[in-house]
């Protein structure tokens, strides 16, 4: 098998993986979700609001810090609605192993893991 068919086959892995199962159901059920879809949407217009007003010239560093903090809270915001957050929170542990093998493939073609290693496998996301 070469290289190519076997990036297929792992592809075809992580498509078939029950991670992959969880993120495309809470992603269909918060597709589904009426008030889900307006928090997104009531978010996404309070991130664009705030860049709008980020990129003005004369933004002072207190402004950017109130904006950084106002956007973390939408955020929390969205975080707070179950149905939101299971998709989230879903997607994160499928972006963790696609990270992670990744990670894994880096290894093996260069010996490094990327970032370098610092020797304590507590703090790696895995390397081997």
């Amino acid at each position: 098998m070469d290289i190519l068919e076997m990036a297929k086959e792992l592809g075809k892995a992580i498509a078939d993986s029950e991670l992959m199962e969880a993120v495309k159901k809470a992603e269909d059920v918060q597709n589904n979700d009426e008030k889900a879809q307006q928090l997104i949407g009531e978010y996404n217009l309070k991130r664009i609001q705030l860049m709008q007003r980020a990129q003005k010239e004369d933004v002072t560093q207190e402004e950017l810090e109130s904006i950084r903090t106002e956007l973390s809270d939408e955020f929390d915001k969205l975080m707070q609605y179950d149905v939101i957050n299971r998709y989230i929170m879903a997607k994160k542990e499928l972006d963790a192993v696609l990270e992670q093998v990744n990670n894994i493939i880096t290894f093996y073609v260069t010996g490094q893991t990327p970032g370098g290693c610092s020797g304590s496998c507590s703090s790696c996301s895995g390397c081997h």
